[in-house]
Parts: structure tokens; C-alpha cells; sequence
């Protein structure tokens, strides 16, 4: 250093460093040098340099004075922690007053010692500095320097690791008893404020090293005791020198306070101490119990210490473990269970008697060691032992914890059965239900079913083994079945309908072929499934079917399994389709076909059993007749051709015929097998199962000449011929229902011509066969090759016959004889003649003249309609055109003259209604109306009772003639937009089906009335002074009734509600089909009652809304009632398109108009759609007159409301008043 320096403060622990003498610097030529910067005071890199660059080391006075110059600046805060750590890392010293010399490189050290944890002169880590350099400082001071002080855990780590390699053999940890002694002692006073971690690190670094001084020396340790253990004299007890040092800390690092279980056992078996026994054991540990380790306290239980008493009561050599053995107690002794030897008396309710219990000595045998006792004594035939253990277990069931349900699951056979000695039985396997031994089952043995609840025995088998039992082993003989079928008849609360499918199949049912063996004998059985025999003695069915009598009882199990009192039409067609030779055998030819006309009547139900009709349709089990040329049984005359006889086959239906043509089955009768043709409902079994008509077998080929032109003879006939063909087709068609017809008389008038030809030949031939026949005849049928046209041929000389034969198989479907030969006798007789017979001739003809008028008109109808339309959309398209430059309302041409619901005030001027004319609706409301059902044009005008016609000033008008009234509503200001883009008004009207609420309040009030007319109401509020109250719910929709109703009718909530249950179901009803088609939550849907009937809904607060129920029971419960829902539904759906408006619009005005009209607009489908599901077709012509009122309940005659009811205020002077109204803005009254 070039430059000399000056000291501010004592430095004399750098002695290397030039300063000046503090006397000079007082001399003003020093001062004059420290201004000038010659003089400078001293740095800490000054400091630092010299330390650093020093071979010196600090004297241990110069370390206590460098330690006070850093803690001192720390004090002053002019110094930081990282020069500190600069000075301190530079710095060695030498400890030259230690022995050896130890070097302190300050670098290294880390603690320092605590001297109220660690003794002084205890050996410390390397890292720690020794005591005498810190005892001076402050805890300030240490933690300026960076030292943390040494914590037990390190120290005692550093003396363990370093016993053999730094420490000299006086502190050794581990073989010098005065040096653990003292650490121990430490290591105690600071044991109560270690961490929990700390502890037990502590305590795995010195359990198993010998750091603990004893009598016998050092050990680890759980090897020695305290010093209150004097059991035996030669255990290895601490030293005295211990006797201050914490019993926690000892005792945490595993020092006993009881005898080592291990010592014990060797010394016990050992025998070295022979008056020390199990009992003294037993007794010490009594003693000491709560200091036992759990460990000892685990291999005292698992080792074998205790003798047991054995027959003579005198001990044994083996020793058992306390777990195994019971303790004394006569009974035990007596079920031959290892008894614990105790001399001297045992006293169950010592303190010894509680330890061996705790250890595991049974009071009591567990239920499994006393069953195996019991089943082992009944085996051996040990009655006495069986008997004793069995009143062991009752008496002892409750106080020894033996639970039933364990029981009942025990399989090891050990309960006695009544009727055997020998035969045990498990609790599954018996029960103490007599009956249950008809099946098989054990019955537990008499004197023991008061206690079967305690050995799990329950009173019957479970159903699925009574079913399994049943049908492995079915009853032999009638007085079986009695027994088994009576028995499941007590148990049928239980069988289900799987149990009662899986019984109806199994054959169980005996059917003894010796109707007259008794019960023993039998004969021969046979067994069938209940749902194949029937119950009772069968009577004439005895022969058909197999019947059984059991007794009523066990009539109820097999009714329960599927039999029956008598076959029903299906088990018939079952047995049909088995044996049906047989079954004709049994029976006569009429009663087989007596019961086979019964199934044809049955057809619709037989049908739906698909495997039943395939199983038909393959059984040769129908009649059918072959004309045979000799004489064989079971024949039948042909009334129709003498000598022929016809033979009785059974056949497959496609084996068989139905004969739709008598000609072709006349040809060919002796090759077919025909269908019998006594009911017309057993033919159309036949055609179900597939028998085919003859007609589609035979094949005919025409030969006939004089067709073509130049060679057909003259026509005059045919002409004729055809003209009355057309007339009488009509007459003869009249009375025939439209599914037996193939074709009508407008179809034949336009398909079918006459022709005469010269000869006709047919040549008739059967399918598969060589058999032909040819014929003249006189007239047939021919069917063109283009346009689907036919002709009938005729000769000149025709047969009539003939040709209704040809004509009938056009015009009927199955055509018969009789329908021909009705046909022939229309075709010849006069039009007199079949009038004359009763044919109302003149009225069938008329009406057709009067189809082909209304034909005519409805085209006229439809043209003037198409053309109104046309008229209606181009009117509207010219107002929506000058709407902009316009205000006030559409003109009377193109606006609303007949109003509905959503027809309000300013949607027309109502010129119809003054006029008392009703006018044809016009424009788009009156286009809603027609296609909802409600137009009102082509109604009647309702009259009063002397005829006169209602006037639309008269308070009775009805609520579907005029449900609104159109009253001139103030017109809108200029500037007010008057038509709305479609996606606007798509817009607005979503928003009005998403912004519906549920009420949730109990009160709905409407504002009280006043006597001056401002204005005409123009929104669909409660009706003036109106005060509903909440009364209860209507099928789930919440019902509002009127305060002032109930107070002055007298009835309640309740009352109203009962009264008017049916009522409001049904309103309910229509309601929510307004919800659905409109997809309304149905708890925005409200029922409100007002006898007043002037509201018909009404909005609340523009999201809720409400139906007045008084309007529905008064004008649609009835028809509701009588299955017609199609008009209310579509009233109701447009007052909900109404209400549903006013989520938007408040006011009745254009805006609102449009927000209605595309609401209806939009669901209109879905309202036809439910409309129609009401169970009406869609209305036409408007809806009809309402319903009158019940007589039965006449409603009482009122006089015009209070002031504070009315339900309009009255009009201003000057003003003519208008009808009441009600909150549409309607004119509808009751």
C-alpha cells in the first residue's frame, strides 16, 4: 500500500495494516494531509486485503477483537452481510490455548454452542466454533456473523460417526459409561423441545448402538431396564448415575420398564425359576400391562405359555396358546373344550381373569367349534353331548353373540329332523313348515322349532328350490298332487311371473290314465305342463282335452301356472295343429266343423300367435270335399248334381280350393279338393292360411271371331246391352259395402264397352294338370291390351246369365252365386218392375245427378276462392307498399272485418257487425281463421227462441259468433313503423315463446275501477278490482280464484276445487296441448276462475299467463266432454298466440297485430295437427253454435255488477258506450 492510513476505529486485529498514530492526528499538517486525500481512512477492502494476503494467523485475542469490530459495524448498520462474509472467509486463526493447537478457518464455520443445550466442554463438530469466541455475543450478533446455533441432533450424529476415528476414548459415545452418561443427560433436558422429526431421528440413531450405561455394562437400549424392574436380580438395569436423566427420553429410545418378553419364555421354559409359573407371568403383567410393548404384547399372544386342565383336572406338559384354551367354567368342561389350568381358583372377574380375556381366553366356544361339537356327538350317536350343546346354544345365543344369520349359513350338518334319529341336517336344509315335507324337504324335529329363528331355520324352502324339487320329482298319484299342488298354492305371494312361466312349461301335472284307481294304485301316468290341461271333470271336452281335478286349492297354484277351466280358442287351434284325425274321431263331422267355425270367428286373436298360425298352415287339419264316383263313408250329397257323392278329406290349406267360380269348379270338381263354403268366416280362415281361389288355378284361353272391323255383326244389341249395364250397375252396386267392391259403376262407365261378336269358345284348362274342357258360350269378359280397358263379348243370341257372370267378376272382389244371379235379374227386369220390388230406383238415379251438381259447384267454389285469394295477397301487398307514407289502419278492402282471438281494437272498423251482415273474411287474419277452423262466414246467424236473429246489441251474443269486438282504437303517430322485416318479426316472436315465466306469487290484483273513462283498455290485464287468490293445482297447472267470488258465494277453496275437478282436468288438458304445440313450460301455464266471464286471459306482468276457466266450462266443457276438442283447442291456441304477444307488446297495436299473426302463422301445423287428434276433422265452414248450458245447473240470474265490479268504466259524455268489454278488447259477453 502506497499510502498510510487512518484508523476510525480498533483494527488492531490487522496489525499488518500502516495507520497513523492516533496522538498525530490531532497536528494540523495531518489534517491538512486527510484534506488533501494523501490520508485516508482505513477500508473494509483494506481489510479484507491484508487478512487475504497475511501469513500470519489470528491469535485468539485478535479473533475476539475481530468478532467485536464485524458485530459492532453490524450494530452501526455500516457494514453488510456480504463484507462480513468477505472479512470472515480471508480469516484464519490459531487456537494455540487448546490442546492439540486447532486452526479456526472462519470459512468452515457454520455454529456455534448454546451452552443451555450443550455443555462447554462438551467435544464439538469442527464447524462450530468454540464457546469462549461467542460467549460475549448476542443472539443479534450470531446471526450478524451467519452462525445458527448446533442442534442436538447434529452434535449427537457428529459424537456417534466419530467414537472411533476423531474422538479420543474418554468420548467415546459408545464405551465410556461417564461420557454417554453426560450426553445422555444433555440429550434429556433438551428431549421436550425436539420436533417430532427431530425425535425420531434421535431415536433410530441410537437404538441399536450401546450408548446406554448398566449394571452389566454398556448395551443398546431395549436391552436394559429401569431401575424399578427387580424381577430377576441379574438384568442389565441403568446405572444410578442415570436415575436424573428424563424416563420419556429413556423410554423413547427403548429402554424397558418391563420384562423382555423373550427372557420370560426362556426362564418359564426353561424351568431355572421353580416357583415362578403362568400365573405369577399372568400376575406381573397385570402389573405393568400399560408399559408392554406391542410388540411383546403380540408375541405373548402367539406364543404357547399356558397349560390346560385335562380329564383328571390335573396339569399337562403342553402349553397352549391363551387364545386356544376356555376359561374354567363347568359348562365348557362338559362340551370337552380346552380349559385353562388355574390353581387356586379362578375369579372371572379379577383383574387376571380381564388381562387373559384380553389376551384371548374364550368364555365361549364360537358358533363354528360348537356346531362341529354338536354334528360330532350326533354322528357318534352321543346323545347326551348333542342335547347339552344344543341347550348350550339357545340359552347362550343372545349373551354369546350367536347370530342367526351366520347360522343359517353354516352347510355342516348338525340339527336333528323329525321322523329320523340318525339324519342331521344343515339350517338350510330343514324347515318347520309341515306341508314342505310333501315336497321332500327335512322338517326340523318338533320340540326345536320354538327356537328355529335361533339356529336360522326358516319356516318354508325357498321358492326356487320348491320349484326345482316340483320338477325333478312331479306328484305320481292324485293325493300327491293334492298335497304339493296345496302346499305351492300357500306359497303363491312368492312366485313371480318368471317362477310362474318356468311352472306352466314343466310337466308336473299327473294324468292317470285309470280315471277309477285310487290313490295308491294309480296306473299308468303320464305327466303334461299345467298350461296344457284344464281344471274341473271337463265334461264333453273330456275326450278333446285333458282335465284334472285336484281340489280347489290346488286349482289355485295351476291357475297361477297357466291352466285353465276350459281350453281357450288357442289351445283349440294348438290342438288342431297335433291330432287332428284323432280329433275328428272323438268328435262327429258336425261338431268338427262346429268348432272349426268357432276359430274362423276367432281369427283376430288367433292371428297375432305367429308360430301358432305357421304350425296351421302346415297341419292337415281342414275339411275339404273331393267329388268321388263311389260310395265311401263319410260322404255328403250334393244338392247340386245328383248321384255325386263328395268325401271328407283333412288337408293342408295349399292342398285345398276355394271355389270363387261355380262354372270352373263345376269342371273340375272330381280333380280339386274344395273348401267347405258353410260360413263365410271359416272361408276367410282358409285364405288366411293360404288357400288359394280357384279361379287363380285354371287357365282360360278365348277363341273368338267377329272382333274385327268389317267382320263384327250389327251392334244394336250390344248398345242396348250397355246402356243397361250402366243403369242397373248402379241399382245393383247400391247396397254393397266399398271393400267387397274391385270396381264401381263410374269406373265401369268409363272402362267397360259391349261389343257383339259372331261365336265365342273357351277353352278352360287346370295349372299342373292335362284336364281341359272346351265351351260355347254366349258371352264373356275381355280385357284389352292397352288402357286397362275391358269388353264384354257377346253373341247375338246371349244367355243374361252369362253375362252377369262376366260382369260380377268385374265389379265384386269374391263374387258368389247369388251375387250373379241378383245381377241377372236387375239386368232383365224393367225399372217398374224393380221398383215395384221395393228398390227405391228414382232416388239412387237422382243422386247421381246430384254428385255430378255438387261436383260441378265445389269446382265453381274452389275457382272463386283462388280468386279471393288472389284478390286478398294483392290488396295486402299495396297496402305493405304505401305503408310508409301512410297512417291508421288498412283499408276496409284489405282489413280484418271479422274478428277471433287476437282480433283487436284498430285491427278493422267492424262495418259488418253494424250492419248486422256477415261479410266473408278478408284479409290475413281472415285467412288465419279459415285454416284454424273458426271461420264464421258460413255459420247460421244464431236466433233467439221465437225465431227473431240475435242483434249484436243484444247482451246474450254468443262467444263463438262474436268472441271480440273491433272498437275503433286510436290511430298511431306517423312516425310509428307500421310493418316489420320477417326476420324482425321471427325475432320478436322467439323472444315472446322464451320470455314466459311461472307466477310464482299467491295473489294476482288487478287495479281497482274508476268512473271516468280515459281511454279504452288496449292491454290484456286482470279485470278491474279483480283479487285472485292462489287455491291449489289443476293437473300440475296452479289455479287462481277470485277473492270477492268466494266471499260472496260462501264455498272455499276446497269445494270449488272438488266441484269442478272434472272441469278443470279437462281445461287443464286443452291447456297444455296449447303449451305443447307452442313449446310453453307448463308452469308458465295458469288457471284463473272469474265468475264474471268478461276475461277471457290475460298477461301478467308480460311474461306470465292466464285462462279463465269460467269461459271454457261455459262455452267448450261440454264439447270436450263428448270427445270433441278440435274446436277449443284451436280457440285456446290463438288466445295463447294472443297472450304470448303480449311478452312483447303491451298495447294493441300494429306491432303487436304482426307479432300474433306470425305466432299463428308459424304453428299452424302443429295446431291442425292437435286439432285433428281431438278427434274432429279440421272445420270448413266455421265453427258451429256454442254449447248451451247444462240444465242441471242453471246459473243465477245477476243484475248488472257494483261500481267497484264493473268491468268497464262507464263512457264520457258525449261518448256512445260501448258493449262491455272484456280484456281483449272483445265484445264478448255471457
Amino acid at each position: 500500500m502506497d499510502n498510510a492510513r487512518v484508523a476510525s476505529a480498533d483494527i488492531s486485529f490487522v496489525e499488518e495494516l500502516a495507520t497513523v498514530p492516533e496522538p498525530l492526528l490531532q497536528l494540523g499538517l495531518v489534517q491538512k494531509l486527510r484534506e488533501g486525500g494523501v490520508l485516508v481512512d482505513v477500508q473494509i477492502d483494506d481489510i479484507i486485503w491484508v487478512l487475504e494476503n497475511s501469513k500470519k494467523t489470528r491469535t485468539p485475542a485478535q479473533l475476539q477483537r475481530l468478532l467485536a469490530y464485524l458485530t459492532t459495524r453490524a450494530r452501526a448498520k455500516t457494514i453488510d452481510q456480504r463484507e462480513i462474509r468477505s472479512i470472515l472467509n480471508a480469516t484464519v486463526a490459531s487456537d494455540n490455548e487448546s490442546t492439540p493447537t486447532r486452526i479456526i478457518a472462519l470459512n468452515e464455520i457454520k455454529e456455534y454452542v448454546n451452552p443451555d443445550k450443550i455443555p462447554p466442554d462438551m467435544p464439538v463438530p469442527p464447524t462450530t466454533i468454540p464457546f469462549k469466541y461467542t460467549k460475549t455475543l448476542s443472539k443479534f450478533d450470531t446471526d450478524a456473523l451467519g452462525f445458527q446455533e448446533l442442534d442436538s441432533l447434529k452434535w449427537v450424529k457428529w459424537l456417534v460417526e466419530n467414537a472411533d476415528m476423531q474422538l479420543p476414548p474418554e468420548q467415546n459415545i459408545e464405551t465410556s459409561s461417564v461420557f454417554a452418561s453426560n450426553v445422555l443427560k444433555t440429550l434429556g433436558k433438551a428431549w421436550p423441545s425436539m420436533s417430532p422429526d427431530a425425535k425420531s431421528s434421535m431415536t433410530t440413531l441410537l437404538e441399536n448402538r450401546t450408548v446406554v450405561p448398566s449394571k452389566q455394562g454398556m448395551k443398546k437400549p431395549s436391552e436394559t431396564y429401569f431401575s424399578s424392574v427387580k424381577l430377576f436380580a441379574d438384568l442389565p438395569v441403568i446405572i444410578d448415575n442415570l436415575s436424573n436423566v428424563k424416563e420419556g427420553f429413556l423410554s423413547a429410545l427403548g429402554v424397558r420398564k418391563t420384562l423382555e418378553i423373550g427372557v420370560v419364555f426362556d426362564r418359564l421354559m426353561s424351568g431355572s425359576s421353580r416357583h415362578w409359573s403362568h400365573v405369577d407371568l399372568i400376575k406381573y403383567l397385570v402389573s405393568v400391562w400399560d408399559d408392554v410393548p406391542s410388540r411383546d404384547r403380540e408375541r405373548l399372544m402367539s406364543t404357547p405359555v399356558c397349560p390346560a386342565e385335562v380329564v383328571t383336572g390335573k396339569p399337562s406338559g403342553e402349553r397352549y396358546r391363551i387364545s386356544e384354551l376356555y376359561e374354567p367354567n363347568d359348562a365348557l368342561r362338559r362340551l370337552g373344550l380346552p380349559i385353562l389350568q388355574w390353581p387356586g381358583g379362578y375369579n372371572p372377574g379379577g383383574k387376571e381373569a380381564k388381562l387373559l380375556h384380553t389376551l384371548g381366553l374364550r368364555d365361549a366356544p364360537p358358533y363354528t367349534e360348537l356346531v362341529s361339537i354338536i354334528a360330532t356327538a350326533g354322528q357318534t350317536a352321543d346323545i347326551s353331548l348333542q342335547e347339552f350343546g344344543l341347550k348350550y346354544f339357545f340359552e347362550n345365543s343372545q349373551s354369546k353373540g350367536y347370530n342367526a344369520s351366520a347360522i343359517a349359513a353354516v352347510r355342516t350338518p348338525f340339527l336333528p329332523v323329525q321322523g329320523s334319529k340318525d339324519k342331521l341336517s344343515a339350517p338350510a336344509d330343514c324347515f318347520t313348515n309341515e306341508r314342505a315335507a310333501s315336497l321332500g324337504f327335512s322338517l326340523l324335529r318338533s320340540d326345536l322349532h320354538k327356537y328355529a329363528v335361533l339356529f336360522g331355520v326358516p319356516s318354508d324352502p325357498p321358492i326356487d328350490r320348491c320349484i326345482q324339487r316340483l320338477t325333478k320329482k312331479p306328484p305320481r298319484t292324485s293325493r300327491q298332487a293334492r298335497e304339493m299342488f296345496g302346499y305351492m298354492t300357500s306359497r303363491i305371494g312368492v312366485i313371480t311371473n318368471q317362477h310362474a312361466e318356468v311352472l306352466g312349461g314343466a310337466n308336473i301335472v299327473p294324468i292317470i290314465s285309470n280315471k277309477n284307481a285310487t290313490d295308491d294304485d294309480g296306473g299308468r301316468v303320464r305327466h303334461l305342463s299345467p298350461r296344457m290341461c284344464f281344471l274341473g271333470d271337463g265334461g264333453e271336452l273330456a275326450n278333446m282335452f285333458d282335465f284334472v281335478e285336484f281340489g280347489k286349492e290346488a286349482e289355485m297354484f295351476l291357475m297361477r301356472c297357466g291352466s285353465k277351466h276350459e281350453p281357450s280358442i288357442l289351445d283349440v287351434a294348438y290342438l288342431f295343429t297335433q291330432q287332428p284325425a284323432k280329433l275328428l274321431n272323438e268328435l262327429s263331422q258336425a261338431r268338427y266343423l262346429e268348432v272349426l267355425i268357432k276359430m274362423s270367428t276367432e281369427w283376430n286373436n288367433i292371428k297375432r300367435d305367429k308360430p301358432l298360425v305357421e304350425k296351421l298352415k302346415q297341419a292337415s287339419f281342414l275339411p275339404a270335399t273331393r267329388v268321388e264316383t263311389s260310395d265311401q263313408s263319410m260322404t255328403l250329397m250334393d244338392d247340386d248334381t245328383k248321384g255325386d257323392t263328395k268325401q271328407w278329406h283333412l288337408a293342408k290349406a295349399s292342398d285345398i280350393v276355394i271355389i270363387d267360380d261355380i262354372g270352373n269348379y263345376n269342371l273340375f270338381k272330381t280333380h280339386v279338393l274344395a273348401a267347405l263354403q258353410q260360413d263365410e268366416a271359416l272361408e276367410r280362415m282358409y285364405q288366411q292360411l293360404g288357400t288359394p281361389g280357384l279361379s287363380s288355378l285354371v287357365e282360360e284361353r278365348q277363341k273368338i271371331t267377329g272382333l274385327d272391323v268389317g267382320k263384327q255383326p250389327d251392334q244394336m244389341a250390344a248398345e242396348k246391352l250397355q246402356s243397361i249395364i250402366r243403369e242397373r250397375a248402379r241399382l245393383f252396386l247400391y247396397d254393397y259395402q266399398k271393400e267387397s267392391l274391385n270396381h264401381d259403376s263410374k269406373w265401369l262407365e268409363q272402362n267397360v264397352k259391349v261389343q257383339t261378336v259372331r261365336s265365342i269358345v273357351i277353352k278352360t284348362s287346370l295349372k299342373g294338370t292335362e284336364i281341359t274342357h272346351v265351351q260355347e258360350k254366349t258371352a264373356t269378359l275381355r280385357q284389352e291390351s292397352t288402357g286397362g280397358s275391358w269388353t264384354i263379348c257377346i253373341t247375338e243370341k246371349y244367355h243374361m246369365a252369362q253375362v252377369s257372370k262376366a260382369l260380377a267378376r268385374l265389379l265384386l272382389i269374391r263374387p258368389k252365386p247369388r251375387d250373379w244371379m241378383v245381377l241377372t235379374e236387375f239386368l232383365r227386369s224393367e225399372l217398374s218392375s224393380l221398383q215395384e220390388a221395393g228398390i227405391n230406383v228414382e232416388r239412387i238415379l237422382r243422386q247421381r245427378e246430384k254428385e255430378a251438381e255438387v261436383a260441378h259447384g265445389m269446382h265453381q267454389r274452389q275457382l272463386e276462392q283462388e280468386q279471393r285469394a288472389r284478390n286478398e295477397r294483392e290488396a295486402l301487398q299495396r297496402a305493405m307498399e304505401a305503408q310508409g307514407g301512410r297512417d291508421g289502419n288498412v283499408d276496409g278492402d284489405v282489413g280484418i272485418h271479422e274478428s277471433m282471438p287476437g282480433d283487436f281494437p284498430g285491427s278493422g272498423n267492424g262495418k259488418g257487425r253494424e250492419t248486422g251482415e256477415t261479410e266473408e273474411p278478408a284479409g290475413l287474419f281472415g285467412g288465419f281463421r279459415k285454416m284454424l277452423g273458426l271461420d264464421p262466414a258460413r255459420k247460421p246467424q244464431a236466433t233467439l227462441p221465437d225465431g227473431e236473429p240475435i242483434g249484436h246489441d243484444d247482451a246474450r251474443l254468443t262467444e263463438l259468433e262474436q268472441p271480440y269486438s273491433d272498437l275503433e282504437q286510436p290511430l298511431p303517430p306517423k312516425s310509428q313503423k307500421r310493418f316489420m322485416t320477417p326476420q324482425e318479426l321471427n325475432d320478436l316472436s322467439q323472444e315472446a315463446l322464451r320470455s314466459t315465466r311461472p307466477y310464482t306469487p299467491s295473489t294476482v290484483k288487478g287495479q281497482p275501477s274508476v268512473h271516468k273513462v280515459e281511454e279504452v283498455h288496449t292491454t290484456c290485464d286482470p279485470r278491474p278490482g279483480m283479487n285472485l287468490i292462489y287455491a291449489g293445482e289443476a293437473s300440475h297447472l296452479r289455479l287462481f280464484l277470485d277473492d270477492g267470488f268466494i266471499q260472496t258465494s260462501g264455498t272455499s277453496k276446497e269445494k270449488f276445487m272438488a266441484a269442478n275437478h272434472e272441469g278443470l282436468r279437462q281445461f287443464a288438458s286443452v291447456l297444455l296441448d296449447c303449451a305443447t304445440i307452442y313449446k310453453l313450460p307448463r308452469e308458465s301455464i295458469h288457471i284463473f276462475f272469474d265468475d264474471y266471464g268478461e276475461t277471457n286471459a290475460f298477461n301478467k306482468g308480460q311474461r306470465s299467463l292466464f285462462f279463465n276457466y269460467t269461459i271454457f266450462r261455459d262455452h267448450h266443457l261440454a264439447m270436450v266432454e263428448q270427445g270433441h276438442r278440435d274446436l277449443p283447442v284451436r280457440f285456446w291456441a290463438a288466445t295463447t298466440a294472443h297472450e304470448l304477444a303480449h311478452n312483447i307488446e303491451g298495447d294493441h297495436n300494429v306491432r303487436f297485430m304482426n307479432i300474433v299473426a306470425n305466432l299463428t302463422v308459424t304453428h299452424l301445423h302443429r295446431i291442425s295437427e292437435v286439432a285433428r287428434a281431438g278427434g274432429l276433422p279440421p272445420l270448413s265452414a266455421g265453427p258451429a253454435s256454442p254449447p248451451a248450458r247444462q240444465a242441471a245447473s242453471p246459473q243465477p240470474a245477476r243484475g248488472p255488477a257494483p261500481a267497484s265490479r264493473q268491468a268497464v268504466p262507464p263512457p264520457r259524455q258525449g261518448v256512445p258506450k260501448p258493449p262491455p268489454k272484456n280484456a281483449f278488447g272483445g265484445a264478448f259477453k255471457r
